[in-house]
């Protein structure tokens, strides 16, 4: 049966192929969105969910069943007129919570609060005014902390946070848990980790994390060549704080959004929350010399503090670091996440989270490695793409 979903955060990774997703299965989408200096908030949710669609899909025939309203989480009835607001909560069925702020420094911490603390209470405000009170809230695998191992039943037990981004999404989760317990909404809640490409074509539409540290090899390695006037490997003496003993939990954008809307449609979800996690994390001495070898790099390497006390970052070191700010604080360990939940709740379906292999490395970066290729006019044909939804 058709549904009204109204989806926040649709210009961003999960919540634009969310939408695609929900409006390819015959539902109606109302995306909230911010507009641009140079585009309107419509014109920007089309132009991404056009790339979630990829070459050879038809957006335009969905069109007709979404809806854009121009708005800001952050401000007073989702910087909606109280009429528009009104409107939006009455014919709304579910809302799907994507948006957040992804800063995660302390000098940015009241506005990374203001977005994701408060903008999550200014869509509960909308939820309870909606017909079934559904809320199915995003937040993230990392709201562990420093936790060694994260229960999908657990939120705050006393853990420090890496940053303000944790911080802030543990705290939003609070409160969505607080309104469920209060029956003012009936929520359940996603925690993904690190959202890469589609496990099956590679394909990504989003470039953040990992995908800027392959950008940064990628671009000091073309560097490089072009002064050696040759296309072989490079030497490219980069250290990485971080241990090659340690993992990072890759997950595949398909098997989130899909996880996520077969669980939503369970009655049994609500109320719970799940980690939309890969059960088996993938250990830094498997990805980053894969990584290296796809782009044709040696001397990249992870070290301690000590290293860098000793010799200070190079230049393109401290760009690095910059860089990858966010991700060099799970370089050096990250949480085991209990997946049980919702691998209970998958069982059966299908859906399935793939183990990071070789192969599967090859295929995500090697779609990547092309596309910057093809941007830098280092090749001619566009990489293979399809549909990641």
């Amino acid at each position: 049966m058709s549904q009204h979903n109204l989806v926040t955060g649709v210009t961003g990774f999960v919540g634009s192929h969310l939408a695609y997703r929900l409006l390819a299965d015959g539902h109606h989408v109302i995306a909230l969105a911010r507009g641009g200096k140079n585009a309107s908030a419509r014109d920007r949710v089309i132009e991404v969910l056009g790339d979630v669609a990829g070459p050879g899909n038809d957006l335009h025939a969905l069109l007709d069943r979404l809806e854009v309203l121009e708005g800001d989480i952050s401000k007073p009835l989702l910087g909606l007129k109280e009429e528009a607001f009104r409107r939006a909560a009455s014919v709304t069925d579910e809302v799907w919570h994507c948006a957040a702020s992804l800063s995660f420094t302390e000098e940015e911490r009241d506005e990374i609060f203001e977005m994701n603390v408060g903008g999550t209470q200014k869509v509960l405000a909308l939820v309870e005014q909606t017909r079934s009170k559904r809320l199915h809230h995003v937040s993230t695998a990392y709201v562990a902390g420093t936790k060694e191992f994260a229960k999908e039943s657990e939120t705050q037990t006393g853990q420090t946070f890496r940053n303000a981004y944790e911080a802030s999404k543990c705290e939003a989760e609070l409160l969505v848990t607080d309104a469920h317990a209060r029956k003012v909404v009936t929520s359940t809640i996603y925690r993904p980790s690190i959202v890469i490409g589609d496990s099956v074509t590679g394909r990504s539409t989003h470039f953040h994390g990992v995908y800027a540290f392959i950008r940064g090899l990628f671009t000091g390695a073309a560097r490089l060549r072009r002064k050696a006037g040759s296309n072989g490997h490079v030497h490219l003496p980069v250290r990485v704080l971080g241990k090659m003993t340690t993992t990072l939990n890759f997950v595949p954008i398909d098997y989130v959004v899909n996880g996520m809307v077969k669980i939503g449609s369970q009655a049994a979800s609500s109320g719970n929350t799940y980690h939309l996690a890969n059960p088996i994390p993938t250990p830094n001495d498997l990805w980053l010399p894969n990584i290296c070898r796809l782009l044709g790099v040696t001397g990249v390497e992870l070290v301690d503090q000590s290293t860098f006390a000793a010799h200070p970052p190079t230049r393109i070191e401290t760009s690095f670091q910059k860089q990858m700010a966010f991700y060099y604080m799970y370089l050096q360990g990250e949480p085991l996440f209990d997946c049980s939940r919702t691998l209970q709740a998958l069982q059966g379906t299908g859906i399935v989270c793939p183990r990071v292999t070789v192969e599967f490395i090859e295929r995500i970066v090697g779609w990547y490695v092309e596309y910057l290729k093809v941007g830098a006019g280092l090749s001619e044909s566009a990489p293979k793409s399809g549909n990641p939804g």
